[in-house]
């Protein structure tokens, strides 16, 4: 064991040494040296006045508790340490040949319950094999297909089979915890997941549940219950990578159902695995009770009220580079004659080159171009050639609030990171395409009017009001005061009223989908 030195305590006794043979030489010196430095031996006792004896001693005995603590709390870190090693090899002698997703922190669960059964409730281990089957199915993880069917191949009476159950579940955790908000990632790169081990707060829940026999409750409490979500892992339940489609699988055209007699979707393998992987799309999506909802590839967006829809319009969103980003934000107001601040992708990409060609269309748009300090500069002063394929702008552009403003005449703001929000737009012609992936990421709302109408209505507006304000062509904001989620999410297969949609992958984020080799007839068999 390590040993601690109290150093303190021998420092503080040589200090006392050394200030006694002080006195003793000062004792032979001068009269006269002596006196001239008791003057200076005054001042500095005023300033850092000698500990007595008796206070030395206290100090030098409160470091040597606190030493003592250090050592004990150094034991007690040992001895855990220990107990982890010895609960780690205890569980791989159970699992054999088996791997584990994350062996540490299962034999810490193991150890932390005297390696008590975790799954004998049998609904909580239906219902868990259940979502993680077809979050196996997803293809989001490369590791999932391979821990579950070591569970399926493993005796119900075995321990491993329960340390198997564990140590997935743990997988699964950290997964449904942390998806919302790594989305863009796990669910749109596929390949990109990695898992890791939950929080301890998530881990001391289960594990208080299961002690408390809440542990159904427990995992039924992480199944999404987004009804869309419930319909499609339904039918995946009811189907076979391998087998024969379902009946009623049509394809979808503009995110509705299809007619009967339309051309059937791709085979039943690509059905399976394209609904196993919207599925985890729609898991970060709640109910359509309140807030505003838009299916990138769909070009469509809904407003729901009490569970009510309140609008549906057609939308544009961001052409495939420079697409509009799956998110969650909230609208915080509503402004009414929005000028628009040129985003710098936008700036460097489409205006500095136009404004190369013409710097005349400045005028003709109603640009305002202003430096650093906020000046207004003229734009034919400018070498606008100059910053041609570089970021290093030193100006920006303000287009004055109009009907011709690239926002229309209405912005709905949201936080976001991206600089992301809906707004109306002036080339109204652009919504009778078929294929609206054309804007820069924002998404411009064919019934921006009536959006905002009803906005505006629940922020308090008039009608008169709201006419008014549009015809100063002054830029007035509404905040909003009600709750008013927005949601961007991108799926493309989905089963609602017993029917498949299935909708043009716009962004080519299905590619590469992985189609893991899964015994799904043993799947079901187990829950």
């Amino acid at each position: 064991m390590k040993k601690f030195k109290l150093l303190p305590l021998v420092m503080s006794l040589s200090a006392i040494a050394m200030a006694e043979t002080t006195t003793v030489e000062q004792a032979t010196l001068p009269i006269q040296q002596t006196n001239q430095q008791h003057g200076l031996q005054t001042q500095q006792d005023k300033i850092l006045p000698l500990l007595s004896f008796e206070a030395q001693q206290e100090r030098a005995t409160e470091l040597a508790k606190d030493a003592n603590y250090a050592v004990e709390q150094e034991q007690i870190r040992q001895e855990q340490v220990r107990k982890l090693a010895e609960a780690e090899t205890r569980v791989k002698q159970e699992v054999g040949n088996n791997a584990l997703l994350l062996s540490s922190t299962t034999a810490k669960v193991y150890l932390d319950n005297d390696f008590a059964p975790m799954w004998s409730d049998a609904t909580a281990t239906r219902t868990f094999l259940k979502e993680y089957a077809l979050f196996a199915a997803s293809g989001v993880s490369n590791k999932a297909v391979g821990t579950l069917q070591q569970i399926l191949n493993q005796p119900e009476e075995f321990l491993a089979r329960d340390i198997l159950l564990t140590d997935a579940f743990l997988d699964y955790l950290y997964y449904n915890k942390n998806v919302a908000r790594n989305a863009n990632n796990w669910l749109y790169n596929l390949g990109s997941y990695r898992t890791s081990a939950p929080s301890l707060d998530n881990i001391s829940s289960w594990a208080s549940a299961v002690k408390n026999g809440n542990a159904a409750q427990f995992v039924n409490n992480l199944v999404p219950s987004n009804h869309l979500y419930q319909e499609t892992t339904a039918r995946l339940l009811a189907m076979s990578p391998n087998g024969t489609a379902a009946s009623g699988e049509k394809k979808a055209t503009k995110g509705k159902p299809a007619k009967g007699g339309e051309k059937s979707i791709d085979s039943n393998a690509t059905t399976f695995y394209k609904l196993a992987l919207n599925a985890q799309r729609l898991r970060i999506i709640p109910s359509f009770n309140n807030g505003i909802f838009v299916n990138i590839p769909s070009y469509q967006l809904y407003y729901f009220l009490d569970g009510k829809p309140v609008l549906q319009s057609k939308v544009i969103v961001g052409r495939e580079d420079r697409r509009t980003p799956v998110m969650y934000s909230k609208l915080s107001n509503v402004v009414v004659n929005p000028p628009w601040n040129v985003p710098p992708t936008i700036l460097s990409k489409d205006i500095i080159p136009a404004l190369a060609k013409n710097p005349g269309i400045a005028d003709t748009r109603n640009y305002e171009i202003l430096d650093g300090s906020g000046n207004k500069v003229n734009p034919y002063s400018v070498n606008w050639s100059k910053y041609l394929n570089t970021k290093s702008i030193p100006y920006r552009i303000r287009q004055k609030a109009g009907d011709d403003s690239a926002l229309g005449r209405y912005k709905f703001n949201m936080p976001s990171s991206d600089a992301i929000y809906l707004h109306d737009t002036p080339n109204r012609g652009l919504f009778g395409k078929t294929d609206r992936a054309l804007s820069s990421g924002c998404v411009r709302v064919a019934k921006a009017d009536e959006l905002a109408t009803v906005l505006l209505r629940e922020a308090g507006w008039s009608a008169d009001k709201q006419q008014k304000v549009l015809d100063s062509k002054k830029t007035t904001s509404a905040r909003i005061n009600s709750e008013n989620p927005v949601y961007l999410y991108y799926v493309t297969t989905w089963v609602e009223g017993g029917k498949v949609f299935t909708l043009p992958d716009i962004y080519k984020l299905d590619q590469n989908q992985p189609k893991p080799n899964l015994n799904w007839q043993a799947v079901k068999n187990v829950i």
